[in-house]
């Protein structure tokens, strides 16, 4: 079963665009989780990703609020889990 490769952030040989967003995380974050390290191998969309997270996470919406727009999102897609 083929592998997505984990970027690392003190890893010399990552491209200097995934180390940046990795840093960016984090920063922001404080500590960095695999999904991010996976998608450091193509920055632009790990970047877009954590625009995308810090969106959805900061905000008015309450943390009850967000969960009711995932609920019902996944609602709406037909997700199961």
């Amino acid at each position: 079963m083929p592998r997505i490769p984990l970027v690392r952030e003190d890893d010399p040989s990552a491209p200097p665009e995934a180390r940046e967003v990795l840093e960016e995380i984090e920063e922001k974050r404080g500590f960095i989780v695999n999904v991010w390290r996976a998608l450091a191998n193509h920055p632009q969309i790990a970047s877009a990703t954590v625009g995308l997270y810090t969106t959805a996470r900061g905000g008015e919406l309450t943390p009850a609020e967000r969960e009711l727009a995932y609920t019902v999102t996944s609602v709406a897609n037909s997700c199961h889990y």
